[in-house]
């Protein structure tokens, strides 16, 4: 007996709720502008089909690796095969989640996966172009130690995040996420430069899709210009992630995320 489509209406109410579709921080632009939107018709397809939140998750994690792998693809065309793999990546992000909650099948294994498809496909990334810089010039060493170092700052400032809600739930405290306001810097210089950022969001360049994109526009002007936009781009990343690192890490410091609350 073949399984009942799911009504595609009751589908999105399920699986792209409000809560959801509101987060701040979690919910990427991509799903404003179109992810959401294809998701759901291809989640009504797992679903009938019986395809677990969690084999969609893995498939996440594999699309983030052949977005970093598509970048030794010479030219112009791996960088954008990169961009293309990444935002497909975007969608089977959503298709994840919206699976999870339509079969209630949310669990600690699939955040888990989740973070592991995040956090591989964005250090991969930079560290995949610096090898290919280095096999596109003579075998320099450099670029590929370049590249790893990104990578290295990329996991860094992305377990800046994973710190604070570790150090709260062995603080017994609860996640910053259920204390509105608890990230922000407390006022003063910290905050306001926190607030001007917000109009230069450089913080948010590491992501696989900002990454990728960096990475493909620089590749192709690059090549309408006549100079090496791919070893442009590690540049531009290498160059702004060491000042986003340590504004993270003083945002952190200066705001109450690892404070108790007041008795």
């Amino acid at each position: 007996m073949s399984r009942p489509w799911p009504p595609i209406e009751e589908l999105r109410r399920v699986g792209q709720p409000e809560h959801i579709r509101s987060r701040a921080q979690a919910e990427h632009w991509t799903a404003h502008l179109f992810t959401r939107s294809i998701s759901v018709y291809l989640t009504r397809v797992a679903v009938w089909g019986g395809v677990s939140a969690n084999t969609a998750t893995v498939l996440v994690i594999l699309c983030g690796w052949a977005a970093a792998a598509a970048l030794f693809v010479p030219g112009v065309w791996g960088p954008v095969l990169a961009l293309v793999l990444a935002l497909a990546q975007m969608v089977l992000d959503s298709i994840d989640g919206e699976i999870a909650r339509w079969n209630r099948t949310t669990s600690p294994r699939g955040v888990f996966l989740d973070r592991i498809a995040h956090a591989t496909a964005e250090s991969f990334i930079p560290t995949a172009l610096g090898v290919r810089l280095t096999l596109e010039h003579d075998g320099d060493w450099r670029w590929a130690f370049a590249g790893a170092c990104v990578g290295v700052l990329v996991l860094l400032n992305k377990a800046l995040s994973d710190f604070v809600r570790l150090s709260r739930v062995e603080a017994g405290l609860t996640l910053p996420r259920d204390t509105p306001g608890i990230g922000l810097p407390r006022p003063g210089l910290v905050r306001r430069l926190r607030q001007l950022a917000n109009y230069v969001p450089l913080y948010r360049m590491y992501h696989s899709v900002e990454q990728t994109i960096v990475i493909a526009v620089l590749a192709v002007v690059g090549a309408l210009a006549g100079f090496d936009g791919v070893a442009a781009a590690l540049v531009v990343l290498g160059g702004v992630l060491p000042f986003v690192v340590v504004g993270h890490l003083t945002a952190i410091l200066t705001s109450a995320s690892l404070k108790n609350p007041p008795a």
